[in-house]
């Protein structure tokens, strides 16, 4: 999947902005690859050495733990700066950065489990991983030559080794830029600086590193020390007598936009939001000035998605109060203990099916989940992307009635459109997959080509043109009955729809199997 990205603008100066003068560039998702599998043991086996890169920031909790290690002292004439790494991951060179992690994992060889593995082997992974990124645009196969690609797990790790490598030549070796506290969370680095020129000094030694003069970074210097600057969602500033400052922040670009009151979730699931979220505001601010300040922002947000000031003021208060400890009833535990997740109704409903649980010592945990949005329904990820079928002449779309090739978990109907089988109402079959509609079919086709080949003899079609029309080119319609959103709901509507339709080529082996799955 292709998407273009555009720099951050705020909704004032987009209007004045010519449109040959926005930087863009495009990114390539890389989500559900084919290698998705070997992405996941490949960052298992390499994801401790995140820990071991000393400039590496874990979280926001992380950072201000960090900085607020740096003694006061030290501080004196410093001023906050943040700079940011011009679109990271499009501009690294992906066989450099692999060769940076199987370099920076030799050093650490001992703080990793390679299952096995030997990092030759991991080093062919990785090459196999992060150089075959394919995508289709307009009907045109492209391979992305440079960069990494968005949704690769192993992304993350090879940018921010390459990164380190860069740092550890100039930040941490080069004594006339070497900072007091230097962190980075990805793309985004922090450090402290005395004037501008040496907050751009040091980027620029960054920079330097880089034998293939990709990575750009951007300085944000503060026009003045009582200036706060933004880093995650924190913003901060040194102030002159050298206590750092720390406070909410939320980009202005961002929309004010949360769960809302009115959502369908339960009651449980709203409060505990509110709370983690002054909480998390609690958290990121040094002092009862700026804490009021975080609270204030949240209460905006909150009272922008329906909120009303009762509420907020009521959790505010028990969480002040802290949470009293209720004595648990000494109930006899279970042998064993199942989950139910049920659709969310109301809360109402679903404390009645806990309490007819408890009730009847049924051995089950209750858990309610939100049913499908709206969003989900009247929207799509991928609005401009082309629905036409990627191939040329695909005897899928020929015989597809209505729906796309390429949709999957579906219930489908194959007919054979010989007019004698139409006319007598035979030659039908009913069946479910979660694979691309194109694949299955593609599987039946075959088997009616090949009715009498040992592969295919038991298929249903197989004998439907081996009794009926031997030696008859298949002639078969397809047809998206529904389409599921799980495994057992795809199951449970294909056994509904062949007990309606009654199909004859579904015998009653197939049903029993059916029933024996959701059972």
């Amino acid at each position: 999947r292709v998407q273009i990205k555009t720099h951050k603008h705020s909704v004032s100066s987009i209007s004045s902005i010519a449109p040959e003068d926005l930087a863009t560039r495009p990114i390539v998702a890389g989500c559900g690859s084919p290698f998705d599998r070997i992405t996941w043991l490949l960052c298992n086996i390499l994801s401790p050495l995140m820990n071991l890169v000393p400039s590496h920031l874990q979280n926001t909790q992380h950072f201000l733990t960090e900085l607020h290690k740096m003694p006061s002292s030290q501080l004196q004439g410093l001023t906050f700066n943040t700079a940011d790494v011009e679109a990271l991951y499009t501009n690294i060179m992906v066989d450099t950065a692999i060769e940076d992690i199987i370099e920076f994992a030799a050093e650490h060889r001992n703080h990793l489990r390679l299952n096995g593995l030997t990092l030759t082997d991991v080093h062919e992974l990785l090459q196999v991983t992060l150089m075959n990124s394919y995508f289709v645009y307009n009907r045109q196969l492209y391979q992305q030559l440079q960069g990494l690609f968005m949704g690769s797990r192993p992304a993350p790790i090879a940018a921010t080794i390459r990164m380190w490598k860069l740092e550890k030549l100039s930040v941490y070796t080069d004594l006339r830029i070497k900072p007091l506290f230097y962190g980075r969370f990805y793309d985004d680095l922090n450090t402290g600086s005395t004037t501008s020129r040496k907050a751009g000094l040091m980027c620029n030694a960054i920079e330097a590193q880089d034998q293939d003069h990709l990575i750009k970074l951007k300085v944000d210097f503060p026009e003045s020390r009582d200036t706060y600057t933004p880093f995650l969602n924190t913003e901060v500033t040194i102030e002159r007598d050298c206590t750092v400052n720390t406070r909410l922040y939320r980009k202005p670009q961002k929309k004010l936009l949360t769960l809302h009151a009115e959502s369908h979730h339960s009651s449980a699931v709203k409060s505990h939001t509110i709370r983690t979220m002054y909480q998390s505001a609690d958290d990121v601010s040094s002092n009862e000035e700026n804490k009021s300040h975080s609270s204030k922002m949240t209460d905006e947000l909150l009272l922008n998605n329906g909120y009303s000031q009762r509420v907020l003021e009521n959790i505010k208060e028990k969480k002040k109060k802290g949470k009293k400890k209720k004595k648990k009833k000494q109930c006899p535990k279970p042998e064993t203990v199942a989950t139910l997740s049920i659709p969310h109704l109301t809360d109402q409903c679903t404390a009645q099916i806990r309490r007819a649980a408890e009730q009847h010592n049924i051995p089950v945990r209750i858990v309610s989940r939100p049913g499908r949005k709206l969003r989900d329904i009247l929207t799509s990820s991928k609005p401009l992307d082309n629905t036409q079928c990627p191939n040329k002449n695909c005897v899928t779309c020929a015989a597809l009635e209505k729906g796309r090739c390429t949709d999957r978990n579906i219930i489908y109907q194959i007919t054979c459109n010989i007019p004698a089988c139409r006319q007598a109402g035979i030659g039908i079959y009913n069946g479910e997959s979660y694979r691309p509609v194109s694949e299955r079919y593609l599987e039946h086709l075959r088997s009616a080509n090949n009715p009498t080949a040992p592969s295919y003899k038991d298929k249903p079609l197989a004998k439907h043109y081996a009794l009926h029309h031997p030696g008859t080119a298949a002639n078969l319609s397809l047809q998206i009955l529904e389409k599921a959103t799980s495994t057992n709901n795809r199951k449970i509507r294909e056994a509904r729809i062949i007990t309606n339709n009654k199909p004859d080529l579904n015998d009653r082996d197939e049903q029993s199997a059916v029933r024996q799955f959701l059972i």
